[in-house]
């Protein structure tokens, strides 16, 4: 009766806006986490099974689901979105710390930045802004604000697809672009980990960055946030600004052009603020429209 249930779901996903199909790829995603981290890792960690439960409720409570206005179907496609960001990220650094810390692959991307610039990319960006002089607090408090808006370009990304749409049902393509984009970063995280220049090049940066006061507390904000080290390959944050920016361009949206500058900001902050390689960025581009694409397949809109 309740595969009848997810079967159900699954066919008829127009009812409840790809949410049905959402959930139950997350689940079988979480899934495959509680088994590596048990087989991997060694310990099993039944909080990756939260998705699985969720869906569980989720076929179970469909009828009055899809019985929902709209509005309320969007919001309730966040929330699989929220969970995927903050249990996957936070499980991926135990993981991490289970195993006493992966093998970091920093020396290879720390090379391909210095046979380009031949020092750090972030040394490069302080040392070119040198000209600024005081005005240079200025740029690294632009530089974190940008870095910090990625936190909420998958929601403000989301709000603008689904207000264009006449057919509302397409959201759930937007939603689950993000959501494979991020089970796929997360899975990257552990084949390829890297820590990133703050930590690697730690020693070439003798001198803080050169924010303001305001500045000092977004960054100890990402710093207290951070629950994994390994959190680098691909840039999550170029990742998701571009993919944003695809479905922003895709329906020509007024405010495109801001977020493609959003964009453009948040990639130069990755760098300036000695978070990411150039390697991070570029890996993150292509991996993005995957995502996007996929998303046509995995929710179809059909008569």
């Amino acid at each position: 009766m309740f595969e009848y249930k997810i079967q159900r779901a699954w066919e008829n996903y127009r009812e409840d806006m790809g949410l049905g199909r959402i959930l139950l790829f997350l689940a079988f995603y979480n899934t495959f986490l509680f088994f590596l981290s048990g087989t991997a890792f060694g310990t099993y960690q039944v909080r990756a099974l939260y998705p699985a439960l969720l869906s569980i409720a989720f076929f179970a409570m469909r009828p009055l689901v899809i019985r929902l206005d709209s509005k309320y179907k969007f919001i309730l496609n966040i929330i699989p979105m929220l969970i995927c960001v903050l249990l996957n990220y936070y499980l991926i650094g135990v993981l991490d710390q289970s195993v006493d810390g992966l093998v970091r692959k920093d020396e290879l991307f720390s090379q391909f930045d210095l046979w380009l610039f031949s020092m750090p990319v972030a040394r490069a960006f302080y040392e070119g802004l040198a000209f600024l002089g005081p005005l240079r607090s200025v740029f690294y408090d632009i530089m974190m604000m940008s870095y910090m808006s990625y936190f909420f370009l998958p929601i403000i990304g989301g709000i603008f697809y689904y207000r264009s749409l006449k057919e509302k049902l397409k959201v759930g393509r937007y939603f689950f672009s993000v959501i494979l984009f991020f089970s796929l970063n997360f899975l990257f995280y552990l084949i390829v980990p890297v820590s990133g220049p703050q930590y690697f090049h730690a020693h070439d940066f003798g001198i803080a960055l050169p924010l303001s006061a305001f500045g000092q507390v977004l960054w100890q904000a990402v710093n207290d946030g951070q629950t994994t080290f390994i959190d680098c390959f691909p840039s999550g944050h170029t990742g998701i600004a571009f993919l944003v920016s695809i479905w922003m361009f895709r329906i020509k949206h007024p405010a495109r052009y801001i977020l493609a500058l959003t964009t453009l900001f948040i990639i130069f902050a990755t760098l300036a603020l000695r978070y990411h390689y150039i390697l991070d960025l570029l890996c993150a581009f292509p991996l993005a429209y995957f995502c996007h694409r996929v998303a046509f397949f995995f929710i179809p809109v059909r008569p």
